[in-house]
């Protein structure tokens, strides 16, 4: 725990820092766009290119000595057209595990990978909506890292945006239908609901936790469901807008092999806005 405490600080030391110097460079830039873009971000429907990547430390973990560490890279594509946009949504990165209790070696490598597109409407109002297609692919390097299987469902988005303030969720579902048969089968929920307010200056304050259901678990096995949330700024460096954010996370209700909380920093690089 110390050692992720060390973390903690340096990373959101480090994060001060590119703040104040990037502000530096920015100085001609309005604020207006700079804050429109920090509202686009926390909009899983907006007109964007962008990569953000998110670097989750897992702390408590039991069987394991030690915390765990994954890192994500989250692209966002998002094409418009006359009446509707779709927007193209994926998941990949690679885990760290440290050696478990059990006697077996730490790991590190790629994880599964998760992409969806969402068809969204142009619905002219505050609220919008959009759904689509979501695959699984089993992409892991290491069985520990993932689950073997091919799966497929369906993704559902909802957002309302009202001045500073932006509320959406992010549903999806999926179910395994080929992959490795010696593995369990998988029927999966993952959900993240956000609530954001922006502060001004590039500021968001805002909890984005992931909910995950695994429903194939026995009774009190199936859940995880952390509470927190956190703070990100966006700057410019040079002409790039970037958004630097820090969160914290514990997880209130979780299964036996489940950590006890998680540190999430994150960093987003915008393409086109």
């Amino acid at each position: 725990m110390k050692q992720v405490k060390v973390i903690l600080v340096a990373a959101l030391a480090v994060f001060g820092l590119n703040s104040v110097s990037a502000q530096d460079e920015s100085s001609g830039t309005a604020l207006s766009e700079q804050e429109e873009i920090a509202q686009k971000l926390q909009n899983p429907l907006a007109s964007i290119i962008a990569l953000p990547i998110q670097h989750n430390i897992g702390t408590g973990v039991p069987g394991y000595e030690g915390s765990t560490y994954t890192m994500l890279l989250q692209p966002i594509i998002a094409t418009d057209f006359n009446k509707f946009s779709i927007v193209h949504r994926g998941v990949f990165g690679a885990s760290y595990l440290p050696a478990s209790e059990a006697g077996d070696g730490s790991v590190f490598g790629m994880t599964d990978l998760n992409y969806s597109f969402f068809l969204a409407p142009k619905t002219g109002k505050k609220l919008a909506w959009g759904v689509g297609p979501s695959v699984d692919l089993p992409t892991a390097t290491d069985q520990r890292l993932g689950s073997g299987k091919w799966s497929a469902g369906a993704g559902f988005v909802m957002v309302y945006q009202q001045n500073k303030w932006t509320f959406d969720m992010v549903f999806r579902q999926t179910m395994s239908f080929a992959g490795d048969s010696e593995r369990a089968d998988v029927s999966r929920f993952v959900g993240q609901t956000l609530v954001a307010y922006g502060l001004g200056n590039g500021w968001i304050v805002n909890t984005f936790p992931t909910i995950t259901a695994n429903w194939n678990a026995e009774s009190g096995q199936k859940w995880t469901i952390p509470v927190g949330g956190g703070i990100s700024k966006l700057v410019f460096l040079g002409k790039m807008p970037v958004s630097f954010g820090a969160q914290y996370y514990n997880n209130v209700v979780r299964p036996d092999y489940a950590g006890k909380s998680e540190f999430r920093f994150s960093t987003t690089f915008v393409f086109a806005k």
